[in-house]
């Protein structure tokens, strides 16, 4: 799992400082929290797999409006905004401080 993770951190990292220009401070937290949220043993397996995919849709150049595209990040977006509204319920305060500390990275 500790693999797997590294690896999904890594492809998003890789992916977020190509479009760190294009992402907002709040935007950038979102997706930083679910690669927080990913890794915590306090959310669920479905949880997990929810992000899973919303950062893989993130990941992923060619979606719904092309990333090269002016707004094509906002499908992205919205997907990862509508996940976290869901699953904001296994947001903690570590998960918080964990995010807190990966911001000052970028």
């Amino acid at each position: 799992m500790q693999e797997d993770y590294l690896k999904c951190y890594t492809a998003v990292k890789t992916k977020l400082k190509k479009i760190i220009g294009r992402l907002s401070r709040k935007a950038l937290r979102q997706v930083l929290t679910l690669l927080v949220m990913l890794k915590s043993d306090q959310v669920p397996g479905w949880v997990k797999a929810s992000i899973i995919a919303t950062l893989g849709y993130l990941l992923l150049p060619l979606d719904l409006v092309p990333d090269i595209l002016p707004g094509g990040l906002l499908d992205d977006l919205a997907a990862i905004a509508v996940l976290l509204a869901e699953i904001s319920v296994y947001q903690t305060n570590e998960i918080e401080q964990d995010v807190d500390k990966l911001m000052s990275q970028f």
